[in-house]
């Protein structure tokens, strides 16, 4: 266990940064805000070429990663592709392909990853009816029939689904869960776009009508794969977030240095100076909460399920805020469609609700310490 960015992920961190200045710069995704959809499947592909989609793949399927640490390996691209208010599907890629990594069957990997890997095919994640984790939110209905799936129902919120290839489905079989590969090409499948907050990426409802599925696309691993897809779904949508964070803080700052009022800079008056002083306690407080995270999932902690519950319930809430501060800090300037602090805004009360919202997190919380906590004492 280590946890200590070393040269190979500077470089990473680097060569990213670099890319996405050249290719796909806040500047860029700022060009398409308006247009149907802003995923860019050039630019994810040639991403692709620099590891994006591989990482937590095997490398007998075209696989890799920077060390041995893939998921930590992979909180540095979410926060350089955070910094960019990045439209690509570094989130459900990357749980489609981990869930296929830890729970298909050898032909799965075979037909998914290598693609995957390569960035030739995206892939979304189907989780609920009203995107919450809630198991009552499951809307889709798997009946088994001879040698097929036979799913009907809907999922909403859905990231990137306009580009997948395949989806990763979450429905309900009786009692059960069960998880169930869908290729976009199959029939009785349809994704309709949703207006939405965050105006840099496209969330999209998923229908399912008599869709017929081969009893082979069935994956296995049931509630115990949905809860490994919403920890690593929360990880690395905090990475992205501490990213945003990140770069907004730089602006902020930047902006009060420079905005002169009553003869000298904004930045030099003391109550300013404390709230920036605030913000910045805010963002090393969620990068410490987002990187134990990751390290505890990554390495199988015991503790790794309580450790991205505190995640959850601390990061996007607090990312909320920050982005208020910072907009209430640019004063005027930041109010306006011109500025991109609204962005940021729009970014953050998504990532408040999606993959569970705090309240959420903060009861899983509490019912896993209940578990562990000593008799009598819970």
């Amino acid at each position: 266990m280590d946890f200590g960015f070393g040269v190979d992920h500077e470089l990473l961190r680097d060569t990213t940064r670099r890319f996405l200045t050249e290719h796909q710069s806040l500047d860029e995704v700022r060009r398409h805000l308006e247009d149907p959809d802003t995923f860019d499947a050039a630019t994810w592909r040639r991403g692709a070429e620099l590891g994006w989609a591989a990482m937590l793949i095997p490398s007998e399927h075209g696989g890799g990663s920077v060390t041995d640490q893939p998921l930590i390996d992979l909180m540095v691209l979410a926060e350089e592709l955070g910094r960019e208010l990045n439209p690509g599907p570094l989130v459900p890629c990357s749980v489609v392909a981990d869930a296929i990594t830890r729970f298909g069957t050898d032909f799965q990997t075979k037909e998914y990853l290598p693609r995957l890997a390569s960035g030739d095919i995206a892939a979304s994640w189907c989780l609920s009816g009203d995107g919450s984790p809630e198991a009552e939110a499951i809307e889709v209905a798997a009946n088994f029939d001879g040698d097929v799936w036979r799913l009907d129902g809907v999922a909403r919120y859905v990231h990137n689904a306009a580009n997948a290839a395949v989806f990763l489905v979450v429905a309900r079989h009786g009692d059960d869960i069960v998880n169930i590969l869908v290729p976009s090409s199959v029939g009785g499948l349809t994704v309709v776009p949703h207006k939405g907050l965050d105006l840099t990426r496209r969330y999209f409802e998923v229908r399912l009508e008599g869709a017929e599925i081969p009893a082979a696309a069935l994956i296995c691993g049931g509630r115990e794969l949905v809860e490994r897809g919403l920890a690593l779904a929360t990880v690395l949508q905090a990475a992205e977030s501490i990213g945003a964070a990140d770069h907004l803080f730089e602006v902020t700052v930047d902006y009060a240095k420079k905005r002169v009022q009553f003869g000298r800079p904004i930045g030099s008056f003391q109550a300013l100076k404390h709230r920036m002083a605030d913000m910045l306690i805010e963002v090393e407080g969620m990068r410490a909460a987002t990187y134990y995270a990751a390290l505890a999932l990554g390495d199988d902690f015991e503790d790794s399920a309580q450790a991205v519950a505190t995640a959850g319930a601390y990061v996007f809430d607090t990312f909320a805020h920050f982005c208020g501060e910072a907009l209430q800090l640019h004063g005027g300037i930041g109010f306006t469609w011109e500025h991109d602090v609204h962005l940021f805004v729009r970014r953050a009360k998504v990532n408040q609700v999606l993959y569970g919202d705090g309240p959420w997190h903060r009861e899983t919380l509490v019912r896993l310490l209940e578990r562990t906590a000593p008799e009598g004492r819970a």
